[in-house]
């Protein structure tokens, strides 16, 4: 089902990997930047194999991608539909959103005409 260019059986399925609280904790913790299985483990507290199992639904659901270096694997959010989920998300409960990211501002809708456009300013 679509409703206003939005696929809500994706959402739907991207949300439902996120209602556990230790996915969502690491997905929220991975915005801040590429972390290694270790460093998860270690800042986050979440122990193996439970963080291999949660990091790698996240992947498979298109969330998080990996690299490998060496014995070592790196995750981070995906970029894109997944990284602004997850920001909208973290606003949500009360996080800051970054400066980078652009602020969104529409237009007001006055005798419109068939179509109108977000207008994305930096800043």
């Amino acid at each position: 089902m679509r409703l206003d260019s939005v696929e809500v059986a994706e959402g739907a399925a991207l949300l439902r990997v996120l209602a556990n609280p230790a996915r969502l904790g690491i997905a929220l913790h991975l915005l801040n930047g590429e972390c290694s299985v270790g460093q998860i483990e270690e800042e986050l507290g979440v122990k193996q194999p439970n963080l291999s199992q949660h990091l790698a639904e996240m992947r498979d659901a298109g969330l998080l991608v990996s690299r490998r270096e060496s014995r070592m694997v790196f995750y981070r959010v995906t970029p894109g539909k997944a990284e602004q989920l997850l920001l909208c998300l973290r606003q949500g409960l009360g996080g800051e959103v970054p400066a980078a990211l652009p602020a969104v501002q529409r237009k007001p809708v006055r005798n419109a005409p068939a179509s109108t456009f977000a207008v994305v300013r930096k800043g």
